[in-house]
């Protein structure tokens, strides 16, 4: 985690050139349009309902890329946002999920790591030593966190994980996708738990969705960071990064002050935390415990719950916590499972943690929701993630609320 996502123009250029005759090839030129308006749809109707971020206004997509699965038919569609410059990128599922969008941030796509780069993580982490790497055969998506360039080593298929510099066979890696049929059922679940829950607050009003507001949206005032740690190194370990960005809304955004500077804060949240110097793993039952107990050391009175397996249902959640002003942290660890599953000895890095700080779910017949997140390691103040997408996973979002004085 410690690797920072740079790209320029360029590097997008050739990524387009690399997998160009891949991708209307496989995904075809209609479905690449049809999932480019999708995407436009959705940036010109979250721009205009939440005025953020700035950079969005007047942006369109670019530079699509094909995305597959692990049966070889593409799943997703990966599209540079350009507005006087690359302000970010969207992955829109394909036809076969409705076209909805899977994921946007405020960063540009990520980069296909260099020759050099890819030579040594395969020596690293399968122990091959390969003289010329061609070109990525294909990238595979296998959602958030999961987006691979796969490369033809000899008579096996190695998976380079773009993001977070580690190798895989592909024959190890795990679909965690799910298929259309129970994507498009859970969005209907979370749509009912969420007009039950919704349908209280509304006078006079039934379960029935139309008793929903044409809109929800929330967002605290929350960005990432990225601080130093307990050596004095610089560097960006998700976990306490993540835990600075909420500990510095309650902070500067509350009212109720105590807490140290982020700077501090972080070496602090880096002891508690227990995360590892070697590779900034923090643990899933380090974390909510670590937080809180940094917390209260500097006089706020807390609890935290930890809710180990996501339901479609617990977006009601995410959005109660939001309305309180209560951040999330969630911490995604598929690729870490999917990767040991065989028993491997070589652990791959950890897991990564992300400060939940609002929702959006623009009511209509497509209706998605979506959680609004800070990222520490890509930079992205502004990651908006599919919810119905992510609930296939075993995710774990820990949510730390205040106690009453």
């Amino acid at each position: 985690m410690k690797k920072i996502l740079v790209i320029t123009l360029a590097i997008i250029l050739t990524l387009s050139l690399s997998f160009s005759s891949v991708a209307f090839s496989a995904g075809g030129k209609t479905e690449v349009a049809l999932a480019q308006q999708a995407g436009q749809a959705w940036l010109d109707n979250t721009v205009a309902l939440t005025g953020e971020p700035l950079e969005w206004i007047g942006a369109y997509l670019t530079t699509p890329q094909v995305c597959y699965d692990l049966k070889g038919k593409p799943d997703a569609y990966m599209f540079a946002i350009e507005n006087n410059g690359i302000v970010g990128h969207i992955i829109v599922g394909s036809s076969d999920y409705g076209y909805p969008v899977f994921e946007a941030s405020d960063v540009p796509p990520p980069a296909i790591p260099s020759t050099d780069e890819v030579k040594s993580t395969l020596k690293r982490d399968l122990g091959l030593k390969v003289e010329r790497i061609g070109n990525p055969t294909r990238l595979l998506y296998l959602g958030f966190d999961n987006l691979y360039a796969v490369y033809q080593i000899g008579q096996q298929e190695v998976a380079e994980n773009v993001l977070f510099d580690f190798a895989i066979p592909v024959s190890n890696l795990t679909a965690a996708m799910p298929s259309p049929e129970a994507y498009k059922a859970g969005k209907k679940e979370t749509g009912e738990a969420i007009a039950k829950a919704m349908s209280g607050l509304l006078p006079g009003s039934g379960y029935s969705p139309l008793s929903l507001p044409s809109s929800g949206y929330k967002v605290l005032p929350m960005t990432y960071y990225c601080g130093c740690g307990t050596s004095g190194q610089t560097c960006c370990c998700c976990g306490p990064s993540s835990g600075v960005s909420i500990g510095r809304y309650w902070r500067d955004y509350t009212g109720r002050g105590g807490l140290p500077s982020d700077i501090t804060m972080y070496a602090n949240l880096y002891v508690s935390m227990k995360t590892r110097a070697s590779d900034c793993w923090t643990t899933n039952a380090n974390y909510g415990p670590g937080l809180v107990s940094v917390l209260q050391s500097s006089g706020w009175a807390y609890s935290y719950i930890a809710d180990s397996l996501v339901t479609h249902g617990d977006y009601e959640n995410i959005v109660n916590y939001i309305n309180a002003g209560c951040p999330t942290a969630l911490s995604a660890t598929h690729w870490q499972n999917a990767l040991q599953k065989d028993g491997g000895s070589w652990p791959p890095p950890g897991g990564h943690f992300i400060a939940i700080k609002g929702y959006l779910f623009p009511y209509s017949a497509t209706v998605q929701y979506s959680i609004i997140c800070t990222d520490s390691y890509s930079h992205s103040n502004s990651l908006y993630l599919d919810w119905d997408h992510l609930t296939y996973w075993p995710w774990y979002p820990w949510t730390c609320t205040i106690v009453p004085w």
